[in-house]
């Protein structure tokens, strides 16, 4: 089946995300650790600009990737050109353009990660079964998923109004992102209309608008969902301390469920 382009994550979205996030966060070291006792294959779906998977390419570990956005991966294939170790161990970045619902392999992999909350981008619940589905399917047997997954106690109050950020490019120039945001409580959507402007000397020179969606999820829905599946373990943790979850207004869910 084919799936419409994606309408979010374009040009000037990716660079206002790549240059938002930076090396030394919490959830860097937490999914290195994983990755380093993986022992086999390892595939990170939603991969986005590669902020973890070339990083654990680096470290010479055996990952790839995939993400529905060509701008993204046109953004991790220019960080991987630029990394001349990383382009002396294969010819070409390990990643490609895909959904999770259309994934279909033969391969089996020991660490299966979707970090930042991006598995709510799935807002279908038909499809958020399938990729649950096809992502426990791909698992090596005792291999793990790891799921992080932003809560309906994430919205950010209040709603209805505008926010305003901003970030600095290295030759000085701007990505700058307006968003107004709200939150469809029944069912669970938060939505944010997104205006990016790239600003250079003083003049916002291009504009690229985009609605974007995010499934949030109730604490202990996802686990209704993962009880189709025959996980020998699930745990849960809040925070990246792996402080187990155990209040419902916990803004994060991360989730490491063994096969």
């Amino acid at each position: 089946m084919s799936r419409s382009p994606l309408s979010t994550y374009l040009q000037l979205c990716t660079e206002f995300y790549d240059l938002e996030h930076h090396r030394g966060e919490p959830e860097a070291s937490f999914y290195m650790d994983y990755a380093k006792c993986a022992g086999g294959p390892i595939l990170e779906p939603m991969c986005g600009t590669g902020r973890f998977l070339l990083e654990m390419l680096y470290a010479g570990l055996d990952i790839e990737g995939f993400d529905a956005s060509p701008y993204m991966l046109d953004a991790l294939r220019e960080k991987w050109a630029a990394w001349p170790l990383l382009r002396s161990l294969q010819q070409k970045a390990p990643v490609w353009e895909q959904f999770i619902q259309d994934f279909n392999s033969d391969k089996r992999y020991n660490l299966i990660f979707i970090p930042y909350g991006s598995f709510g981008l799935i807002t279908n619940h038909n499809d958020i079964k399938k990729s649950l589905e096809i992502l426990y399917k791909h698992l090596a047997p005792g291999g793990k998923l790891m799921l992080d997954l932003e809560t309906v106690s994430s919205v950010p109050y209040p709603c209805g109004i505008w926010r305003r950020g901003v970030n600095t490019r290295p030759d000085g120039s701007f990505v700058a992102i307006n968003t107004f945001t709200s939150y469809d409580e029944q069912a669970q959507l938060f939505k944010s209309v997104c205006r990016y402007e790239s600003i250079v000397n003083g003049v916002v020179v291009a504009t690229q608008v985009e609605d974007f969606q995010q499934y949030l999820y109730r604490f202990n829905e996802m686990d209704e969902l993962l009880k189709e599946f025959n996980f020998s373990s699930i745990i849960t943790y809040s925070d990246y301390a792996k402080i187990p979850a155990t209040n419902a207004q916990t803004p994060l869910l991360i989730y490491e469920c063994t096969k």
